[in-house]
């Protein structure tokens, strides 16, 4: 089987990163496309994944120019599509994946955890075959959408893939020492658009507050980078992002995704981005010593007072691992059989929802 990808965001290369192995140990064939990013890029090769690379994101958002791009990506597809001949097509809520697949006549299976993305999902809801949401997903995609019991973070961060290498601490000077990451990002995406973020200032207090009790590493998007934040910014290879969030003491995180990662890994974290999403309300409401979300300043300054002074130990971060193994399924496992036994799988899910805990975690 030769099975089209599309990749448009760093995340996305980590939830396909482990079907594509299993998958090609198992005879299939990939075609993998992706949007012009330097770490999409770096990720990619680091893996070994053979990819074609297209349009950048349009620097300025507009109608036009989103209408524009997507055009590109869609052009793109069928150029690469008309050359290899994929026989289904994949990605995380890839309206280009569904818009091709159906143009050429072949079906297509989507991942999304994204509520507030309603215009994808306005433009691939004709035209792709079966969409998997997670169970905290809030949106009724309608007959084709599938739910498994899964984080998608579990599809590269489940025990059965991933285990963290300390080792990586050495690289840039953590050698037993206390430190919380934060992340910061650009809002350039579409969902973006009307976002108020936190004030830059008060962001900025939020890094002071916490230097006072230990070591702040940062980690931005965007080449520039501002004098204040030279002294916390570190350079590392992307592959070894997850490393060092393992080991955090705890994560100050505007990326949603990124959030959700400190969670499997069982570090504590606290989501500062007015966008919500179902599985950040989610590990808040069962997690909540691992899992907070606020956007008022006092409140953020309260949880990093109380993240310094209060420890979470190694114990206790196994403990709540080992939690969120024991409720959810492997869900790469499911994807695997889902894509090899398609649509006869899709049939057989919609019949019978139980069927994915024969993909329990090990």
């Amino acid at each position: 089987m030769k099975i089209f990808i599309d990749i448009n965001h760093p995340a996305h290369v980590h939830y396909f990163k482990n079907f594509i192995k299993i998958m090609e140990e198992r005879g299939h064939v990939f075609v993998v496309t992706n949007r012009d990013s330097k770490i999409i890029n770096q990720l990619l090769d680091a893996y070994g994944i053979k990819h074609f690379i297209r349009n950048k994101r349009p620097t300025k958002k507009s109608l036009v120019s989103t209408i524009l791009y997507l055009l590109g990506i869609i052009g793109f597809c069928v150029r690469k599509s008309l050359k290899e001949r994929p026989d289904i097509y994949l990605g995380f809520g890839s309206s280009p994946a569904a818009i091709t697949a159906f143009l050429f006549g072949k079906p297509s299976v989507l991942i999304d955890d994204t509520e507030h993305n309603k215009v994808n999902h306005a433009l691939y809801k004709p035209f792709c075959s079966a969409v998997l949401t997670p169970f905290y997903f809030k949106k009724d995609l309608g007959d084709k959408q599938l739910y498994f019991h899964a984080y998608v973070e579990q599809l590269y961060l489940s025990h059965n893939y991933y285990k963290p290498d300390t080792k990586v601490l050495e690289e840039i000077g953590l050698n037993n020492s206390r430190y919380a990451l934060v992340r910061y990002i650009s809002y350039d995406a579409r969902h973006d658009s009307e976002v108020n973020p936190i004030p830059e200032k008060q962001k900025r207090e939020f890094i002071t507050e916490l230097s006072k009790e230990m070591r702040v590493m940062v980690s931005l998007e965007g080449e520039k980078i501002d004098e204040f934040y030279k002294p916390y910014v570190f350079s590392i290879s992307p592959e070894k992002m997850h490393d060092i969030m393992a080991n955090a003491d705890f994560l100050l995180t505007e990326g949603a995704t990124m959030a959700s990662e400190a969670f499997i890994l069982g570090t504590p974290y606290l989501y500062i981005n007015p966008l919500m999403v179902g599985y950040i309300t989610e590990q808040t409401k069962s997690y909540p010593k691992f899992a907070a979300y606020t956007t008022d300043d006092q409140e953020v300054f309260k949880a990093v007072a109380n993240c310094s002074q209060n420890k979470i130990t190694p114990i206790q971060k196994a403990e709540m691992r080992d939690s969120v193994v024991q409720s959810t399924i492997d869900p790469t496992a499911l994807l695997v059989w889902f894509v090899e036994n398609f649509p006869e799988s899709k049939d057989i899910m919609k019949n019978d929802p139980q069927y994915q805990f024969k993909f329990k975690n090990k």
